[in-house]
């Protein structure tokens, strides 16, 4: 008997099922034309002609901490959702690298005070002029005041702020899982339109055709313990090994690729360690991302390094580079080439040069032009305090001819994910027209029910949208996650799949995966819509 299968791949229209509106102004003179309902504790604030729009600005000197500048209290709603933004311009420079902030601070009633980033721009400096800020916060339960601040700079910087807005934001959807999935059914599936031929006389009612799906072509990824994966003794090791191979296709190594892992003392790099992990995951099927070549913060680097200056420092910088990606080169697929850039500027600063985070992109990208090279930063979409100064840094590296394959995007959750958020932010940064991956995800709650829930919130908004290309968790279980129990999916030294291991489960091998049978006596034509893989 013959069977002839055809494929054909089709496509359905989908609207934008999540909106966000705003609504009226919170702040009071939020255009600075008075110092009415503006205070200034400690420093000397005054109205400037200098504005960028209305007639006056107000301008913030004589600072002596980097956390003065205008406040002023507003009245927030415990679990409502606000959007903020502002412009500011500083006046002066020191010679570093500069950033601004719109900080909220959260008068809780047991006395303690919380404060929180709304939006940050790094870098900046006296020649950026007028720069804006935008972002948006959940107030937590407990309030009992709040508070908003811009400041940022260094002590002695002086600075302009104008244009502020503080509203409400009214999520109209509460129906956020029906329209992930309606998008889930559009981006990620495809219709497999099969066609069956018998010889004659073959009795159809005997025959049916079964489609199964038997890997995902979506990365689902974790981050792994290179120890773990190269130790093959059994016990609770065995295990996790083996939940790595069953239920991840892509995998990142945490830390045995980090500079401080990988040559503690000058001269001794180990680079075995995450090489022999690498092939074994590349034999089990995974493809693997390097994380992080460089890490733009000097406490993340080796003490040896940072005691270095001048053309000792960036030759050595320089050796790591080219030693560290020749040596991975064929074996990964990505890198996170400097981490963190929208939060620290060590080497910019360090060799007094804006532009040298980007030739070292130029450098790897000349060193193995078929790896794919990441930014990767937080607070993009788990908060939205970078989400803006993240995309206006991907558009700054493409237009300034700096190749960038992609965006990380870290995700750490603190709180139960809003999905009107998520989605918004992940449309901001669509705008740059790179691919999104999430880089980092985990999500901290106590009950492991409610962080399953929270956990199907965050997979099933990113697997939504059509930027996103990658999902993977910074650690599944509570003994090698860096945020413990609170976050894993996987508990204890037992080994026991918890609640959101299970939900995780639940999605990548049953509700995102095709099982269908289909009988010949009801016809030889017909189509199956499944999820893309093998």
């Amino acid at each position: 008997m013959d069977i002839v299968v055809l494929f054909l791949i089709t496509a359905v229209a989908i609207a934008n099922l999540v909106s966000v509106t705003d609504s009226q102004e919170i702040l009071q003179n939020p255009d600075f034309e008075t110092m009415d309902h503006w205070s200034c504790p400690h420093v000397t604030c005054t109205l400037s002609s200098d504005k960028h729009s209305g007639n006056h600005a107000i301008k913030t000197q004589d600072r002596h901490n980097y956390y003065q500048g205008p406040s002023q209290t507003v009245h927030l709603k415990e679990g409502h959702v606000y959007n903020m933004e502002t412009w500011i311009k500083l006046l002066n420079d020191n010679g570093k690298s500069q950033h601004v902030q719109i900080e909220v601070a959260y008068m809780l009633n047991n006395g303690h005070t919380n404060y929180v980033t709304v939006a940050n721009r790094n870098p900046v400096n006296s020649h950026s002029g007028w720069v804006h800020l935008k972002g948006q916060l959940v107030v937590p339960t407990g309030v009992k005041q709040s508070r908003v601040y811009f400041q940022g700079p260094d002590p002695g910087i002086d600075f302009l702020v104008d244009a502020a807005s503080l509203t409400e934001l009214h999520i109209h959807s509460n129906s956020w899982k029906p329209e992930a999935d309606a998008r889930i059914d559009h981006y990620r599936k495809s219709n497999i339109h099969i066609k069956v031929a018998t010889d004659t006389g073959v009795n159809k009612d005997l025959i049916s055709i079964d489609v199964s799906q038997k890997t995902h072509a979506f990365p689902f990824g974790t981050a792994v313990v290179a120890s773990i994966i190269n130790n093959n003794n059994g016990g609770s090791d065995q295990k996790y090994r083996q939940f790595v191979f069953d239920n991840y296709n892509w995998a990142v190594t945490a830390n045995a690729m980090k500079w401080h892992s990988i040559e503690r003392v000058k001269g001794q790099p180990d680079y075995e360690t995450g090489e022999t992990a690498i092939k074994i995951l590349r034999s089990h099927g995974l493809k693997v991302r390097a994380h992080n070549l460089l890490w733009n913060f000097a406490r993340h680097l080796p003490h040896w390094v940072t005691a270095l200056k001048g053309d000792e420092l960036n030759s050595v910088v320089q050796k790591h580079i080219h030693d560290t990606v020749l040596r991975y080169k064929g074996l990964v697929e990505h890198w996170d080439v400097n981490n963190e850039m929208l939060h620290g500027n060590y080497f910019e600063d360090t060799f007094h040069d804006p532009d040298y985070s980007k030739k070292v992109f130029r450098t790897v990208h000349q060193l193995d032009p078929n790896v794919t090279l990441f930014l990767n930063d937080f607070s993009v979409v788990s908060s939205g305090g970078s989400t803006n100064d993240y995309l206006a840094q991907a558009k700054d590296y493409k237009a300034s001819d700096t190749y960038v394959g992609g965006l990380g995007v870290q995700c750490h959750f603190k709180n139960k994910p809003v999905p009107a958020l998520i989605k918004e932010r992940l449309d901001t940064l669509s705008q740059a027209g790179l691919p999104i991956w999430a880089t980092e995800l985990d999500i901290m709650a106590d009950d492991e029910d409610v962080r399953a829930d929270w956990y199907d919130i965050a997979y099933r908004m990113l697997f939504s949208h059509p930027s996103v290309e990658g999902i993977l968790i910074w650690g599944f279980w509570s003994e090698h996650q860096w945020r413990g129990e609170k976050a894993a999916l996987v508990s204890g030294p037992e080994f026991r799949v918890n609640a959101a291991g299970q939900r995780y489960l639940n999605l990548v091998n049953k509700e995102w995966r095709t099982e269908s049978s289909h009988p010949l006596s009801k016809g030889t034509d017909f189509t199956v819509r499944g999820f893309r893989g093998h």
